[in-house]
């Protein structure tokens, strides 16, 4: 396969790179065609004197008298109106682009034939030719390629042309073009039809005389129908976009919170109103799953089920960041009964008189603890029930999985939230220093002490929380000590006597095993009973991936806020990237990704290109999983080709920057997905 370019400044024909699309279609019966042609008195007659014979078709006359009127040079030798892609514009590219593997489909079925296919826009300039070498290299002593104008009024009586003005398929033969040098050749054509009935484009099958005309306007028309076919898809979802614009601006008209998600469980569209009662910034939320803040999943699939039933259309649904938020979900379906996605409706609450500012004030301190994985509520459930007492707790986690916020929890949930919360890495004070910093020194203890000595951690906590983190990195010879003030409730400040009454409660922390410590001798086995009164675990963040997404969003709007930076939306391929991750440091390591990818990105949509490299990089799948991740990648892919698709409404363009593809890509995964 051959093709016609413009190369600086005049046509050439080179090999096709593009790979054609095999066509299924079955070649039907050969059209009959007329042997009749007109000769070269009949043409000379009218085009140089205005007389008319008989044997000249209704069609060809009419356009003959316009090409006449318009002034067409019937001599004229070459087509001289050739234009640039960046002349013809950005509606001229998009129908070249998803026209140019129909192109091909339909040289598939002329190969070897001497024929060339090409198609015009509404103007008649030429999008794009293919076709042998035979009828390229005629089509080239022509100028007839890729920007000409093929309009009646550039180039007189032809396929293309005529086609755009008499609105119907047709063959011009020989002398019924208008001008002498296109005699050689025969033209089928057939126009391509808008939303609105009118011609945007032509599909012309040409070639010269002497080639194998058979079939051709049949092809032509065929090709047209299916271009038809997709330019009607496409503007079936430009007005859908448009539809939902205006549900956006009804949105924004309402005091109730409205959330719109699709039949994925994708959030489409949310109010202010709605974003305000769920303490999120407006327009973050687009394209998360809505099962964050929602229990959804079984509701959907009931609305499935039930969507016939008028009563079973509307469900309340529960808000896992708010229960008392009442929310309600409707189901929206089609005249077929086709779930085509859910509004959900949030009210405020209401409060009586009486207990308005109590129920407003009071505040969960456990809700600092982001999660609903079975790990964490039940390392959340100990914690709420331990923080009632003075019980010494033991948390045990790695490091970065929030040892501190749920040591902070518990301390705002006691009976001491009054008094201090005094945190102290063990192992980033040095040995030498560790027990003045925990118990406090006299003046004159040793060289360069304070005037009048200094309070120790103890000191400073007292009537509070002491959270010891890294319990593990004490010092052998300090643990004794540790253990004496665990036992009496007293510190002696170094190089003091005099016993001092605290009144503190601990709270200890460690990434260590701390059974292996005391059987290596590293650890007293007196004071790990001592501290592991109540021991809580925290789970990795690799282990409770179900609550990744509930901490984005957390992150997201803390850092939109702290760094002044919107997030208008996330592509699902941010999401996916970091699901694959494994998060070797944990909550705190996620915490610094967003961070990172807020402060980076470069417009105000999040996408996998914004995360740290080391991230992306080591996202990849697991030894002994490659076929379930190239599923799941597939499965992927699509979801985030449609997410692009309608968040961007339907410009390719933008779609295909944002994922990172060039646009024939797109159109091609488009219509493999059958959204044109």
């Amino acid at each position: 396969m051959y093709e016609l370019i413009w190369q600086g400044s005049r046509f050439q024909i080179i090999p096709s790179k593009r790979v054609p699309k095999r066509s299924g279609a079955t070649k039907s019966s050969p059209l009959i065609l007329s042997a009749h042609t007109l000769d070269l008195k009949t043409w000379k007659d009218y085009v140089l004197q205005g007389l008319c014979a008989d044997g000249i078709r209704d069609v060809i006359l009419r356009s003959w008298s316009r090409c006449r009127e318009n002034g067409v040079d019937p001599s004229q030798g070459k087509c001289r109106d050739i234009r640039s892609d960046a002349e013809l514009g950005e509606a001229f590219r998009f129908l070249r682009d998803i026209t140019l593997d129909m192109q091909m489909e339909i040289y598939e079925l002329i190969r070897d034939r001497g024929l060339l296919v090409t198609i015009s826009e509404e103007r008649g300039y030429l999008l794009g030719m293919f076709g042998d070498v035979k009828a390229l290299t005629a089509a080239d002593r022509l100028n007839f390629g890729p920007g000409a104008n093929w309009s009646e009024a550039s180039v007189g009586t032809n396929a293309i042309g005529t086609a755009l003005q008499c609105c119907h398929p047709l063959q011009v033969k020989g002398r019924e073009h208008f001008c002498e040098s296109h005699h050689g050749w025969i033209c089928s054509a057939a126009p391509i039809f808008g939303w609105d009935g009118k011609p945007v484009a032509v599909l012309d099958i040409s070639g010269p005389m002497d080639s194998d005309h058979r079939q051709a306007l049949e092809l032509a028309l065929h090709g047209a129908r299916h271009i038809e076919s997709r330019l009607y898809r496409i503007e079936a979802a430009q007005q859908m976009f448009r539809a939902f614009n205006l549900v956006q601006k009804l949105f924004g008209a309402t005091s109730a919170g409205l959330v719109l998600v699709d039949p994925e469980g994708r959030i489409l569209e949310g109010n202010n109103a709605a974003a305000d009662l769920l303490g999120i910034p407006p327009g973050q939320w687009r394209g998360a799953k809505a099962e964050l803040w929602f229990d959804l999943p079984r509701s959907f699939k009931a609305f499935a089920k039930n969507i016939a039933e008028p009563e079973k259309r509307v469900r309340a649904v529960r808000c896992h960041t708010n229960p008392a938020l009442p929310v309600f979900a409707h189901a929206m379906s089609s005249p077929n009964g086709t779930v085509m996605g859910f509004l959900l409706i949030l009210q405020e609450p209401h409060f009586s008189p009486k207990g308005s500012s109590s129920s407003r004030s009071t505040k969960d301190p456990f809700q600092k603890v982001l999660g609903r994985s079975r790990a964490i509520c039940r390392a959340v459930d100990v914690a709420r029930r331990v923080a009632r007492t003075d019980t010494t707790v033991l948390l045990v986690g790695e490091s970065g999985t929030g040892k501190e916020v749920l040591a902070r929890a518990i301390h705002e949930a006691s009976r001491r939230k009054a008094g201090p919360f005094v945190a102290v890495n063990c192992g980033a004070i040095p040995s030498g220093l560790i027990q003045s910093v925990l118990f406090g020194y006299e003046e004159g203890a040793f060289t360069g002490a304070r005037r009048g000595g200094s309070r120790g951690l103890f000191e400073s906590a007292d009537s509070g929380t002491l959270f010891l983190d890294e319990i593990a990195e004490m010092p052998l010879d300090m643990q004794v000590n540790l253990l004496r003030v665990l036992e009496d409730g007293q510190v002696t400040r170094v190089g003091g006597n005099k016993p001092i009454k605290v009144d503190v409660r601990i709270i200890a922390a460690t990434h260590r095993d701390l059974a292996q410590r005391v059987a290596d001798g590293l650890f007293r086995e007196d004071l790990f009973y001592r501290l592991q009164v109540v021991r809580i675990a925290l789970p990795p963040l690799r282990e409770r991936k179900e609550d990744l997404e509930l901490l984005v969003q957390h992150f997201l709007t803390l850092y939109s806020k702290t760094l002044a930076r919107r997030v208008r939306a996330v592509l699902p391929d941010f999401y996916d990237a970091l699901h694959r991750y494994h998060w070797p440091g944990n909550v705190r390591e996620l915490r610094h990704a967003i961070e990172a990818a807020v402060a980076l990105m470069p417009n105000d949509v999040l996408s996998a290109d914004c995360l740290p490299e080391a991230i992306v990089q080591k996202d990849g799948p697991a030894p002994g999983s490659c076929d379930h991740l190239d599923f799941n990648l597939r499965r992927r892919e699509a979801e985030s080709i449609r997410q692009a698709y309608a968040h961007f409404q339907g410009n390719i363009s933008q779609a295909a920057r944002a994922l990172g593809i060039g646009r024939n890509t797109l159109y091609a995964k488009l219509k493999k997905l059958n959204l044109l």
